[in-house]
């Protein structure tokens, strides 16, 4: 009877919320909304981005970027959309995609990671980010916000849960992940919005309850992986677009 203690506790745990159903609720990466935002000139300029539909958007070419340089990179997160997110470490696996994103852009030397150390300020806004960044010598700061959302439902294979083995073959559980991101190209000197750049990514898994936490574990790795190369996509045209105003200001 012993033995038998862990398989009816994951029993009662996967089929405990048979009886209702959890509905998606969308994530939002929203600046606005977040409170990033809080200069009226940067408010107005972004309100103006998130009408286009574009992947990236140019916002400003007549603003002319000092290059060359480095980009200083933020990551802000949500853990619920539109609440004042918060500074996140960059991991290695992320920094190296961001190092592929750039390399191969003239006059792109790098990307820098803003940190909780470089950043002064308790509460991230475009104006201490760029604070932060221009203290670390770049020209360009990249802000980006990311959200997730994630729901867990039985479906109807979860009535095979009660044969116990079910739990461990029976796909009765569905697993629903979405990360969207929003991200603007600062410069560092006026403060001007470049541009904007936004990436999405969902997955949808069904699973026996046994592995739920494996399952979780792989789409909140994998989701958010996929949304940052959607994101990174919309932000190499738009460093791309950056770099040729630069370059043909310096013509003769």
């Amino acid at each position: 009877m012993k033995n038998a203690i862990p398989p009816l506790l994951l029993l009662a745990a996967a089929t405990g919320g048979c009886a209702s159903h959890h509905a998606f609720v969308e994530p939002v990466a929203d600046m606005l909304r977040a409170g990033v935002v809080e200069d009226p000139q940067q408010i107005s300029r972004l309100e103006k981005a998130m009408t286009d539909r574009d992947i990236a958007n140019l916002l400003d070419a007549g603003v002319r970027a000092k290059l060359p340089s480095a980009v200083a990179l933020a990551k802000l997160t949500s853990e619920c959309s539109g609440f004042q997110p918060r500074l996140e470490p960059l991991d290695a696996n992320e920094l190296a995609a961001w190092e592929t994103c750039v390399e191969g852009q003239p006059m792109i030397r790098g990307v820098r990671p803003v940190s909780v150390l470089s950043h002064s300020s308790g509460k991230p806004t475009l104006h201490s980010l760029r604070v932060a960044g221009a203290r670390m010598g770049c020209e360009l700061v990249l802000v980006y916000l990311q959200s997730d959302s994630t729901v867990d439902n039985p479906n109807d294979a979860a009535v095979l849960y009660w044969t116990l083995l079910g739990l461990w073959t029976a796909p009765g559980n569905t697993l629903e992940h979405k990360t969207v991101m929003q991200a603007v190209l600062l410069d560092s000197r006026t403060g001007m919005i470049l541009g904007t750049s936004t990436g999405d990514a969902y997955a949808k898994r069904d699973y026996p309850a046994a592995f739920a936490e494996q399952r979780r574990a792989e789409l909140a790795r994998d989701v958010p992986a996929a949304a940052l190369a959607d994101l990174q996509t919309g932000t190499q045209r738009l460093l791309k677009q950056v770099v040729e105003v630069a370059v043909a200001d310096r013509q003769p």
